[in-house]
């Protein structure tokens, strides 16, 4: 009995904390602030903006906006070969912009703070994280004390050192642990909570400051047993890609992308019956490459490439650039449009080597994580997986 109400305790105790993040995440939310933006123009448009008290911005550190300009300032040119802890996606989120070569600048008008972020090619890897160290200290204490960035900086620093200090190293067994799984559980109660225990079990772990920046993050986030969350997110993005596309390709033309054997491969190994090509829309020539696309983290964007006719796409959390080129009907239209591309050099889109490297999608946001693209697509198969324990059930 002792034991059974110290759980409940527990239990009541967790419950009130994730309430408590719920409530402080909904209040910054990026939908939560388009829903204030929108009322702010209802307002105005009704000639009670300018009076209206609710109608003003929100701080910048919380401001998903200024937050996506900050993060344009980071090059590859002048902001390269920097720790994961270091990459642009914290800095940007912590007030920090890229000003120069390695030069990284506090643009608040009560900061104007400067850090020069320089690692010798010649450290070696303990004095390499030493160093990291010192430069993560460096992105709150640069800021003065009447920046705003400074304490929510300095507030999530320490949860996440704590955070990182606990983090297991079992993600790399999650493959063999879900196939064995499968064929060797009988009880059909215990293979759906084992199997949603193992797809929920890994490093992946997103810095909580940057759930509020933006909605693409919440796609690694899914605790849900069907992996719901991620399919109406990536759905949400596959037909907002679809309705672009069609308007900027004529029905002459069409866009294809290659997926990469290792996607492929990765689910055979954590679903060896799963049905790729239905997981991933394959099968469906009008929804493969926006769904494709969006799984992968890319979206359509209004830039041009010169004169041709190619689509640019870009990744929300990276920024980084790539474009998909549409395959001409005539052979003879396809070769001028294929030399006039490869004047450009070879940025033609790959799904997953077109993102930068830090970018969660590749690299996860520590050197423990797997990579996004694969939590992503473990969410997506979660469904699969649920209809191979009901099989497995009624073999059973």
């Amino acid at each position: 009995m002792d034991s059974s109400k110290t759980a409940d305790e527990m239990i009541a105790s967790v419950d009130a904390t994730l309430a408590n993040w719920r409530s402080a995440f909904e209040s910054s939310s990026p939908r939560k602030e388009r829903a204030n933006n929108a009322d702010a123009a209802c307002a105005d448009a009704d000639g009670g903006g300018a009076s209206s008290p609710t109608a003003k911005s929100p701080p910048s550190w919380k401001d998903p906006g200024a937050y996506q300009r900050r993060l344009g300032t980071f090059k590859p040119n002048t902001y390269f070969a920097k720790p994961l802890a270091l990459s642009p996606l914290v800095c940007a989120a912590f007030g920090w912009e890229n000003t120069g070569n390695d030069i990284i600048k506090c643009r608040d008008a009560a900061c104007g703070a400067t850090i020069c972020v320089l690692f010798h090619p010649s450290l070696n890897e303990e004095s390499r994280d030493k160093l990291c160290e010192k430069y993560l200290g460096m992105l709150v204490s640069s800021h003065t004390s009447g920046c705003p960035f400074r304490s929510f900086a300095n507030r999530w620093s320490k949860v996440m050192h704590q955070c990182g200090s606990k983090k297991g190293e079992d993600c790399g067994n999650k493959p063999t642990l879900l196939a064995d799984i499968i064929t060797k559980e009988n009880n059909p109660e215990n293979l759906m909570n084992k199997v949603s225990a193992i797809f929920s079990k890994s490093n992946f772990y997103v810095p909580p400051y940057l759930l509020s920046l933006s909605e693409d993050f919440l796609r690694f986030e899914d605790c849900t047993e069907d992996g719901s969350n991620t399919r109406d997110l990536v759905k949400e993005g596959t037909l907002q890609i679809r309705d672009q596309q069609h308007s900027r390709t004529d029905g002459d033309s069409t866009i294809d992308v290659t997926i990469p054997d290792v996607v492929t491969k990765f689910c055979c190994e954590v679903l060896p019956d799963a049905d790729v090509d239905e997981v991933l829309h394959l099968k469906d020539t009008a929804m493969k490459v926006p769904y494709l696309l969006s799984v992968f983290g890319w979206s359509l964007c209004d830039e041009s490439v010169g004169e041709t006719t190619s689509v640019v796409v870009k990744c929300n959390l990276c920024q980084a650039r790539s474009w998909l080129t549409p395959s001409p009907e005539t052979d003879e239209e396809s070769s001028r449009k294929r030399r006039r591309i490869d004047t450009r050099g070879d940025a033609n889109l790959k799904l997953i080597e077109s993102h930068r490297i830090y970018c969660p999608y590749v690299s996860g946001f520590n050197s423990a994580d797997l990579a996004g693209w694969k939590v992503v697509v473990s969410n997506l198969l979660k469904s699969a997986a649920h209809a191979a324990v009901e099989c497995n059930a009624n073999l059973s």
